[in-house]
Order: C-alpha cells, then sequence, then structure tokens
C-alpha cells in the first residue's frame, strides 16, 4: 500500500457531510468549538475540494483506528484528505475509484443525511463535467463480497470486513501503480481528523446507483 508523502500538505477531515480543515488561529470563516478531549480548535467547512489524485494510503492512530488518506493535489499544493477506514465516505469513494480518470482533476463533494437515529454518508466524485458513477453497486457487485450480518454482544450489526479488504486490495494492485506519489515508502505524520469523532454506521442498502 502506498503510504502518504510527509509534507506541507494541507489536512483535511470530513465532518457531518463537510470538509473540515482545522486551522491554528480564528480566520474569517472558522467556527470555534472544544472537542471531546477538552481541546479548543478552529475549524473551516468547506462543501467539496478539488484536485489531481496523486496518492491513497493508509494511516493507523492508535486511539481512533485506521483512516484513508487521500492526496489532491492542485497549483497550489497537497491537500491530505482523512476518511475513517470502515464508513460511508471512504466506501462511496473507493467505489468510485476504478471509474476515475487518474489523470484528470476530480470534484470531491461529500454528504450526510439522517435518518431516524442514523447517519447516511457518501461522497459524489464529479469529472469532466459529469458525475464518476460506482464500479462495484448492488445490482453489479463485479466481485465485491457482500456485507455479513453479525451479533455482537446480543446485537445483531452488519460486518464489512471482506468488502474492505477487497476494496484495500483493489487500491494496491490496481490504482496504486497509476498515482504519480504512490511509490512512496515514507511514513505519514498526519493529525487525528475531526471526523473521528463522528460516528458513521454501515447500511448494506446505502447506495446511489
Amino acid at each position: 500500500m502506498g503510504a502518504i508523502e510527509q509534507s506541507n500538505a494541507i489536512f483535511l477531515s470530513i465532518s457531518n457531510g463537510k470538509i473540515c480543515r482545522q486551522v491554528l488561529q480564528p480566520s474569517k470563516t472558522s467556527v470555534t468549538r472544544v472537542n471531546k478531549n477538552g481541546k479548543t480548535v478552529h475549524e473551516e467547512f468547506y462543501k467539496g475540494w478539488k484536485g489531481l489524485i496523486t496518492n491513497i494510503g493508509i494511516k493507523e492512530h492508535k486511539e481512533y483506528g485506521k483512516f484513508w488518506c487521500v492526496t489532491l493535489s492542485d497549483k497550489d499544493g497537497d491537500a491530505i484528505l482523512q476518511m475513517n477506514y470502515s464508513s460511508g465516505y471512504s466506501s462511496a469513494f473507493l467505489k468510485t475509484l476504478p471509474n476515475i480518470d487518474l489523470k484528470s482533476e476530480v470534484n470531491f463533494v461529500p454528504d450526510m443525511k439522517v435518518e431516524g437515529d442514523k447517519k447516511k454518508t457518501t461522497v459524489f466524485i464529479t469529472q469532466h463535467g459529469q458525475p464518476v458513477k460506482w464500479a462495484y453497486t448492488k445490482d453489479s457487485p463485479n466481485g465485491l463480497p457482500q456485507l455479513k450480518q453479525v451479533k455482537v454482544k446480543g446485537k445483531i450489526t452488519w460486518d464489512d470486513s471482506d468488502c474492505s479488504e477487497f476494496l484495500e486490495k483493489m487500491v494496491k494492485d490496481t490504482i496504486i501503480p497509476h498515482l504519480p506519489k504512490g511509490v512512496s515508502t515514507a511514513a505519514a505524520k498526519v493529525p487525528v481528523p475531526a471526523g473521528a469523532e463522528e460516528a458513521d454506521d454501515v447500511d448494506p442498502n446505502d447506495l446511489p446507483f
């Protein structure tokens, strides 16, 4: 798996369906809050982010677990977008990935809807003025394993382990070799994403196409 280079990149996460960028000092557009660790943080929120995908990797945090890290580059530099490893955001992105033209910029727009007590999260990718559809769908899985129902402490839940492993292998085998920064072996020092505090339920019916 290609690791993310250590750099002066902007670090982004996704929180409540918006791209989130933490800044050191309050800005004209930032929102200030106290996180669950009692730290005051300043965050700017954006509807989406645009750039060329130049690297994809996985980072593991000892407290919050694994994250997908996607480098989006443009003329102003790099932005590293972090998504929970097992989330609607990362799942939607990875299922779209095989249909993305890796030589052209993408528009990355997250979305979140609340239905009852559950959050439905996804991302929409557009390119060349058109939406990019998923390569793996409920009707055409193309080898993607199905989610499994398992019982954990008496509660029935969905296990996406096989699906996640399949998508991780797909990225390693078919995407990383075509990315300009995918050959890097330098470990990334990325901060804890704002979205790490946000729960995200796995739902096998959360499909946009």
